[in-house]
């Protein structure tokens, strides 16, 4: 008999929504499958301010419930970038308001939109102990720059020299190591109390050799880099081992064909429709189908200081005899913009309702 459970409606504590036609296009999907979404503020320009951050959160809202087609609330966390602008009496007054969840940092040059990041973290202690004095997580894309590095070792190297550093200084502080792509994260999570650990359904069911040995698949590109099979393997046995430090965000985001299918590709993997199916299938094949809801559902909003929903979804696992029509392999904007989805196997082998 294949598996068919219910679980606590989801949560993806990591997304990226864009703006405008992108943001109408792909704020359904989330807004579907999860109660909540960590919105990640990179746009361009990044959100700052705890008043852009309220424009912002309308504008999801609105786009969420015009392309969800559900009448279940959507709650988006917002989030600010952390800058040398970032005002910290802004943020404050933000987050005891509840307009503002976390922190992000990232460093200049990592990824998507990252021009306006930072150099170091610890050059922001200020605002740290701002943050750690007032409860506000931090947000952490943990990934070196430095050109002298290998892609392959950027995520280690920056958790030695800058995160390391920042967990032992500000122990009080709560960080959460985002989009974690290594063993080197698995292991720092678990040894700082106060650490937790985002995983993305890319990093647990892909490993580099799906990303490069049978030609380079760019739709596979994603920062931090997808990594080997040994660290894929320590994300999964990290994800389904039920521990609390470690939850799901998708790190969806949504790139036009047109820049994934070029000579300098856009780093992002679009995922929201089917985040939900591949990560079912992960703890499928690792046996721990009764851990997934600790997993999607639980630990994240438990981290964040919020109950768990009180909605149920099923899930369902298909027989072989049963035959599924192929999902959608693209998302098309309403200019004709084409975003391929990632997941659509494992969207054929699960129904979720």
């Amino acid at each position: 008999m294949q598996p068919d459970l219910r679980i606590t409606l989801p949560d993806d504590w990591h997304v990226h929504l864009r703006d405008d036609e992108m943001l109408e296009a792909v704020a359904g999907h989330t807004a579907r499958r999860f109660g909540r979404a960590m919105i990640m503020p990179n746009l361009d320009p990044p959100i700052t301010t705890v008043a852009q951050a309220n424009d912002y959160r309308a504008r999801v809202l609105d786009a969420a419930a015009a392309a969800s087609g559900d009448t279940r609330p959507f709650d988006p966390k917002m989030v600010l970038y952390l800058t040398a602008d970032l005002s910290i009496d802004d943020l404050i007054r933000g987050h005891q308001a509840g307009s503002v969840l976390a922190v992000k940092y990232y460093p200049a040059g990592a990824t998507t939109n990252s021009a306006s990041g930072g150099t170091s973290i610890i050059s922001f202690k200020p605002v740290l102990e701002a943050m750690a004095e007032h409860g506000i997580p931090l947000l952490v894309h943990a990934e070196a720059t430095s050109a002298e590095l290998d892609i392959f070792d950027r995520e280690a190297a920056f958790l030695e020299t800058e995160m390391q550093p920042v967990c032992e200084e500000l122990p009080e502080l709560s960080v959460t190591v985002e989009h974690l792509s290594t063993a080197a994260g698995v292991a720092l999570v678990r040894s700082y109390a106060n650490t937790s650990g985002s995983i993305t359904p890319h990093h647990l069911s892909c490993d580099r050799s799906d990303l490069l040995a049978n030609g380079m698949r760019p739709h596979l590109y994603c920062k931090p880099v997808i990594n080997s099979r040994t660290d894929r393997d320590a994300l999964r046995a990290a994800a389904v081992s039920g521990d609390k430090r470690f939850f799901l965000g998708t790190d969806s985001a949504p790139h036009p064909l047109a820049t994934k299918e070029a000579e300098v590709v856009r780093a992002g993997i679009f995922n929201a429709p089917y985040a939900l199916e591949v990560v079912a299938e992960v703890f499928y094949q690792e046996g721990a189908l009764g851990d997934l809801e600790r997993f999607v559902s639980i630990n994240g909003a438990v981290r964040y200081g919020f109950e768990p929903s009180d909605k149920l979804i099923r899930l369902r696992r298909r027989s072989e005899e049963e035959v599924a029509k192929d999902p959608p392999a693209d998302l098309v904007t309403s200019e004709g913009v084409r975003v391929r989805m990632f997941g659509v196997a494992e969207a054929n082998l699960w129904t979720i309702a």
